[in-house]
């Protein structure tokens, strides 16, 4: 990790300044000595007072995942039921990111995951941009770990975030975006993607989902630039089917052999989502929607989302 971006951090137990001890075996605070150790020079940045994501399990988690092999990603061969029609936008928000400033870009991947693998080629084209990766997750491919709802980085310290497919993840959507307000600087660019009509696909950790007006309201400390579907009504469908069938099941095995024929026979339904791409009332069946902003210091009002409804309902309470 390098030193520029050390700087960035902060301790969550005092918010104190970090400094790295050896080849990034661990992370000090400067202040009140707080300890942050590191696997393979990625830092655990949890504070103590995390019951759910404990520091020490976290850190044992990753030292026995180290010593076994990596297993080797096979080629998924059953249809995917979902299109993502915004993936071109993220183009769009690189380039408008790039352009803030001609010195070094920041942008943070919450929720990284495996994005790396592809994420880094888009941000490739811009030289000044530096994309750090984090997760919970023990099995992301990550520059650091750390909770959401507590993001170790000093306040307006970062150019830009993605967060795609997490909010829905975390127990308090509204604390995960406070914080992703604070860390960013002013006209820093967001980019987050979360889902409306899907079903649980993360088990215990699935908590939350949001229409493109929730979306909106989350971030209403924000400017938009652009919103819209990730994935419509025919994703949707394909979507409700397959867990319409699983309802009957409960064996693993015939669970996972249900899912592939499901898949075999309906994934084209997916298809239809490019065909009611551009028409509104889609947006009240959508599976996943998108939003771009720019931080600004003025709240977005609650009557103007309103106003700004996109959908095929006319519905209004005056």
């Amino acid at each position: 990790m390098e030193k520029s971006l050390i700087k960035k951090l902060q301790c969550l137990n005092c918010t104190g300044q970090l400094y790295s001890i050896g080849h990034m075996q661990y992370l000090k605070c400067k202040v009140c000595d707080e300890e942050y150790p590191a696997v393979q020079n990625s830092p655990i940045l949890l504070s103590e007072q995390n019951n759910l994501f404990p520091k020490k399990v976290i850190f044992e988690s990753l030292n026995k995942r180290r010593k076994t092999k990596n297993k080797v990603l096979s080629k998924n061969y059953v249809p995917q039921i979902s299109v993502n029609l915004a993936r071109k936008n993220l183009d769009m928000y690189f380039h408008r990111v790039a352009s803030l400033n001609e010195g070094e870009i920041y942008i943070l991947v919450i929720g990284g995951g495996s994005q790396k693998l592809w994420l880094d080629k888009k941000a490739s084209l811009y030289k000044n941009i530096i994309l750090l990766y984090c997760d919970i997750d023990t099995s992301s491919i990550v520059d650091l770990y750390c909770d959401a709802h507590e993001l170790p980085f000093i306040d307006s310290s970062i150019d830009g975030i993605i967060t795609t497919a997490v909010l829905e993840h975390v127990l308090y959507p509204e604390v995960v975006s406070a914080e992703i307000t604070r860390v960013l600087k002013t006209n820093g660019m967001l980019y987050s993607e979360i889902p409306f009509m899907q079903q649980v696909h993360e088990g215990a950790y699935d908590f939350t989902r949001y229409s493109l007006s929730g979306h909106r309201r989350l971030f209403n400390m924000f400017k938009e630039i652009d919103s819209g579907l990730v994935a419509g009504p025919g994703t949707v469908l394909v979507w409700s089917i397959e867990n319409f069938v699983l309802a009957f099941f409960s064996t693993n095995i015939i669970r996972k052999i249900i899912k592939g024929l499901v898949r075999y026979l309906f994934f084209w339904f997916k298809y239809f989502d490019y065909f009611l791409k551009n028409k509104k009332q889609a947006m009240d069946g959508a599976s996943c929607t998108f939003f771009i902003g720019m931080k600004q210091n003025t709240i977005i009002a609650d009557k103007k989302i309103i106003n700004d409804y996109v959908g095929g309902k006319s519905y209004k309470h005056f």
